[in-house]
């Protein structure tokens, strides 16, 4: 049977039309699933970092991370939250361990003043590319490896580590990852992604309840572009890292919990390509709570009680991690580390002592 060449114009039509569709579906589905795969990171070869240079670790050849330490003694590693935001100064419930205990702050890869790789992505360059490139270059495998390194830099056999908020994430997946290598895990205020979606409210919706009604309109425009993954690649750093700021002021009002006597982040430090990165890693659905039943470590997590976050993702962590022990401080928010600065330490010295 013969095919007119419109009818064939028409099929050609169809069929590229088709293939579009199940390209769509392939990365919309990729985008659905963690990039994040546990158990993967310890099995790499390319964790032997390259050295250190006055005050940055060279982690790669081709990545450095600035850091700062306070104290004296034996270290601490403190991996700070956001996702994205850098630690500008020292913090004064640590600063208190200072007789005693050594804490290193560093900018993870991608915030702040280390590394920070990308500006804009090429408008040729497929998404699912863009998506494998930053995910691969900032993502969460890329800073577990980073805390690997900077131990071998620190030239510790065994981690003290502090996380707060997405940073105790963080530190949460290199403790089971990496078992042997922690002594002690500490987690401040721990993100709610362990198990996502965990029945709990998400930061978000959060705020946004407790944000006056008058202000919704414009929280939930901000909202539906912060959340547009689809059209992130339009956008270059700066107007990410803008985008990231405005959500401040409705967090603030929202919750009216900032950190005291802190100096002012910048908001060209932000690491806006970063907190997209993790992102991809985490996916919209993942549960690795099985993962943490690797940890070995002595775990200490802290809730504050005023904290935006329920009780209930403490326990979380606290069911997840064999050896965990909950402690509460009734008068904390979000950043016991600042605010909060004589309980936090009351807890910390004897847990880091004992």
């Amino acid at each position: 049977m013969r095919v007119s060449g419109k009818k064939m114009l028409l099929l050609l039509v169809v069929l590229v039309g088709l293939l579009f569709a199940i390209g769509g579906a392939v990365v919309w589905w990729m985008m659905q699933q963690p990039m994040f795969k546990p158990g993967t990171v310890a099995q790499r070869t390319d964790l032997t970092p390259v050295g250190i240079s006055d005050d940055f670790w060279e982690v790669a050849p081709d990545v450095k991370l600035k850091h700062f330490s306070t104290g004296e003694g034996r270290n601490i590693l403190f991996i700070h939250g956001g996702p994205g935001i850098p630690t500008m100064a020292s913090a004064p419930g640590f600063d208190l361990l200072a007789d005693e205990y050594r804490v290193n702050y560093y900018d993870q890869r991608g915030v702040g003043r280390s590394t920070r790789p990308f500006d804009r992505f090429p408008a040729e360059d497929s998404t699912w590319t863009k998506i494998q490139l930053l995910e691969s270059t900032l993502g969460i495998s890329q800073q577990l490896a980073d805390i690997e390194r900077i131990r071998k830099l620190l030239g510790d056999d065994k981690l003290i580590l502090m996380g707060h908020s997405y940073g105790a994430l963080l530190a949460s997946l290199y403790a089971a990852e990496f078992p042997e290598n922690v002594d002690k895990l500490v987690l401040l205020n721990p993100a709610d992604l362990l198990v996502f979606p965990s029945g709990n409210k998400g930061l978000f919706e959060n705020v946004r309840e407790l944000l006056p009604e008058r202000d919704h309109k414009a929280y939930d425009k901000w909202q539906r572009r912060y959340l547009d993954l689809g059209q992130v690649f339009k956008e270059d750093e700066a107007s990410l890292q803008q985008l990231d700021a405005d959500f401040l002021p409705y967090f603030i009002k929202a919750t009216g919990d900032t950190i005291k006597g802190a100096p002012p982040i910048s908001q060209d430090l932000f690491g806006s390509w970063y907190t997209r990165a993790q992102f991809f890693g985490l996916g919209r659905r993942h549960d690795w709570s099985s993962h943490m039943g690797n940890i070995t470590a002595d775990t200490l997590i802290i809730h504050g009680d005023k904290d935006f976050q329920p009780l209930a993702v403490s326990e979380i962590y606290e069911d997840a991690i064999p050896n965990a022990k909950l402690e509460r401080i009734e008068e904390a928010a979000h950043f016991p580390h600042f605010n909060n600065p004589e309980e936090l330490a009351g807890k910390l010295r004897p847990f880091l002592n004992k």
